[in-house]
């Protein structure tokens, strides 16, 4: 493919999700060293003038069949260097016949940019650019080191002898003037100790460091969450719904390698994406699994020494203010007619918003029945209440065996708490942790949950039990509806149905008087055989699955 053909590859790939705009350009294994910078602007300022450049190519006869392959993504990357940058078309790497076929239509293209901006009162292109998508990130750029590759100390020796200097702030309030934009400066992160922070903008993605998997390009919010759960070296955890990777790879950094984690995740690309990332960090004891974590039978043998999970599942997304995250939403709701996606994404409607923390607790309170499980960790990229704090009460009162973890174990240095809302009291919301964009993070929530009596193998069997036949009623009744569209409404409606009735039954279960123990990992069980993980052979990263639903997709990686 020519240079523009592979532009438009990559916003095909953005619109099916099939990874980010830095994933599918910095990190882009097609493309040759010279051509990752060159496509990755070309990517991101096509995306920020889609809607104004959509209307122009539409306007002007480009797409009539005139221009043999041409399409909407395509005319949209070569509109964009005919029109907005200074060079023109592009000529490296480029068709020749396309770049001549497509100068025929410069007038006619120009003439409707120039009516638009006419039209709009304004003086340039750049004002038709919706506002939240010319407002570059106030986040500052978190490193954190993996210490699979390098120590802090390395990391911060090789930054210095590359003339960036190492800064000490006193105050929290002064990280962003100490860090101004555009400067070699950086400083040790006051709260996580593998983390480092540079100023808003730092671009890192060509540095050696980051290309040969010695630092990790991750927001400070995204980072507390294996901070919170603390896996031991030598210890077996779980990610519940791990890809892209980064929580997965930073808890097998803190463990140094040393002892297991499972790693699941229903999509069968993004744990592809899981398996290159985590590969690339060094990680050597990920066993990765294509399926859905509520499939998985917490008693089955292989889970039996599972101490730690780490849970962050859909969510709204309404705290991350990722200018790329809001360029792709942007993209991808033009591309499929639905306007600008960014009103939606930071305003979900109350069902939506219902049905992701019926969800939420589902996971969570899925992890609580591993026996051997201890400690949790349960996080989201939402603002919203009804997401965090009400999901952490909805937990806490459906069952007697989890207590909220000490404020002293959850980011204790954070200064900001919780909300003592949705059913939270004060103490308990000094438990958990939230950030917001004006702290340098995106918004994001945290809490931690620790063991407080041992398992009750027998209880957790009878609600598997109970759980499974009411997915067989859901399945039969679904099975039962004709038409395909009709069939996945359905499906909806049961899985509402099934998380409302499991609700009700956790309800209506006797508490029992809580015995403290100090150690719940030792618990016997009897195993239970619902649906058996297969896991590969693989001595790095493995794939299996999980259930006769899941795909039966397995792939090796070292």
């Amino acid at each position: 493919m020519h240079f523009y053909e592979q532009a438009a590859d990559i916003l095909r790939r953005l619109e099916q999700h099939q990874g980010s705009i830095k994933t599918l350009t910095i990190g882009n294994r097609d493309l040759a060293g010279d051509d990752k910078r060159r496509m990755y602007a070309l990517i991101c300022e096509t995306l920020k003038y889609a809607s104004v450049l959509a209307q122009v190519v539409q306007a002007s006869g480009v797409l009539d069949g005139r221009i043999r392959g041409i399409n909407m993504r395509l005319a949209l990357t070569m509109a964009h260097d005919m029109l907005i940058s200074r060079g023109g078309l592009q000529r490296r790497g480029a068709s020749i016949e396309l770049n001549k076929a497509f100068e025929k239509f410069k007038p006619k293209l120009r003439a409707k940019l120039d009516a638009l901006i006419a039209e709009a009162g304004v003086r340039s292109a750049a004002e038709l650019v919706p506002a939240e998508l010319r407002d570059e990130s106030v986040t500052l750029r978190h490193v954190r080191v993996n210490l699979l590759a390098a120590s802090v100390e390395q990391v911060i020796a090789a930054f210095e002898k590359e003339h960036y200097k190492l800064v000490e702030c006193a105050e929290r309030s002064e990280i962003a003037q100490e860090l101004p934009a555009k400067s070699r400066r950086f400083m040790r992160d006051p709260d996580l100790a593998d983390l480092l922070v540079f100023p808003s903008g730092t671009d890192l993605h060509a540095h050696p460091l980051y290309v040969d998997g010695s630092i990790i390009l991750q927001d400070k919010a995204s980072c507390m969450p294996a901070h919170v759960v603390k896996p031991r070296p030598g210890s077996t955890a779980l990610d519940a719904c791990a890809a892209p990777g980064n929580k997965t790879s930073h808890m097998v950094s803190l463990m140094g390698n040393k002892g297991s984690v499972f790693a699941f995740d229903k999509n069968g690309r993004r744990l592809d994406t899981l398996v290159q990332l985590t590969d690339k960090a060094q990680c050597r004891i990920i066993k990765a699994q294509c399926a859905d974590f509520l499939d998985i039978d917490p008693l089955d043998p292989l889970y039996a020494s599972v101490e730690y999970a780490l849970l962050d599942p859909s969510c709204s997304g309404s705290g991350i203010v990722n200018r790329f995250d809001a360029l792709v939403d942007s993209y991808v709701a033009l591309a499929h007619g639905q306007g600008q996606g960014q009103e939606q994404r930071n305003k979900p409607a109350n069902m939506r918003l219902e049905n992701l923390a019926e969800f939420q607790t589902l996971v969570v309170l899925h992890a609580m029945r591993f026996p051997s499980v201890h400690r949790v960790s349960y996080s989201t990229c939402s603002v919203h209440v009804e997401e965090n704090e009400a999901v952490v009460a909805a937990v806490l009162k459906a069952q007697d065996e989890f207590g909220l973890a000490p404020a002293s174990e959850v980011i204790p240095t954070w200064p900001r708490r919780g909300l003592a809302q949705g059913g939270l009291s004060e103490k308990q919301a000094a438990c958990v942790v939230r950030t917001l964009p004006e702290d340098g993070t995106n918004g994001f929530f945290v809490a931690g949950f620790v063991r407080e009596q041992p398992a009750d193998i027998e209880n957790t069997r009878r609600q598997l039990a109970e759980r499974r036949e009411l997915q067989q009623a859901q399945e039969n009744s679904i099975g039962e509806v004709p038409d395909k569209r009709e069939r996945h409404a359905a499906k909806a409606k049961g899985q509402d149905r099934l998380a409302g009735m499991e609700r009700q039954q956790q309800q209506q279960q006797p508490p029992q008087k809580k015995k403290k123990t100090e150690n719940s990992s030792s618990v016997n069980f009897l195993p239970g055989r619902r649906a058996r993980s297969v896991v590969t052979a693989a001595p790095a990263v493995s794939r299996g699955s999980a259930s006769s639903k899941s795909k039966k997709r397995a792939k090796n990686s070292k």
